[in-house]
């Protein structure tokens, strides 16, 4: 990272950021050519959870190469001058990377979505029909790297 002085190494401080993003954006690769897509998601002990329909672009590109990678940005703020060269911006970001795997396991998708349920709605959901389980796809992504940083203090 070019600016150590805003690099983060503190686990703690990189997964609370994680929990306080409303979406990470997911970085695939499609082939030779990359892919981003916004999503929701949840993060506990080392893992993304994300859902999706069960067809589609991204849910493709993960089945067929499962490295991801992410970004999350939280606490924007610009401080303006009358000099824009002096601008500066406050943040909290978390870049990382992950292996994808789908969440097959009724019982573990069920867990799942309502561990994404309940980070956005504070209730979670914790009734899962099986005909909803069929209709969606979940897939686990297990962090192999994370990189925090800030600007501003």
């Amino acid at each position: 990272m070019r600016r150590n002085d805003r690099e983060i190494t503190d686990r703690a401080w990189m997964e609370a950021v994680l929990n306080d993003a409303v979406y990470a954006t997911f970085a695939l690769c499609d082939g030779d050519e990359p892919y981003a897509v916004p999503l929701n998601f949840a993060y506990l002990d080392g893992a993304l959870y994300v859902h999706s329909a069960r067809e589609g672009r991204k849910v493709n590109v993960m089945r067929k190469n499962s490295s991801v990678g992410f970004s999350v940005v939280v606490g924007v703020d610009i401080t303006s001058d009358e000099a824009p060269c002096a601008w500066d911006m406050r943040y909290r970001s978390v870049n990382g990377v992950g292996t994808a795997e789908a969440v097959e396991d009724p019982a573990e998708k069920a867990w799942a979505l309502n561990l994404i349920a309940a980070k956005y709605s504070r209730t979670g959901c914790n009734v899962f029909t099986e005909k909803q389980l069929a209709a969606v796809a979940v897939f686990r992504i297990r962090v192999r790297s994370l990189a925090g940083k800030r600007g501003m203090d």
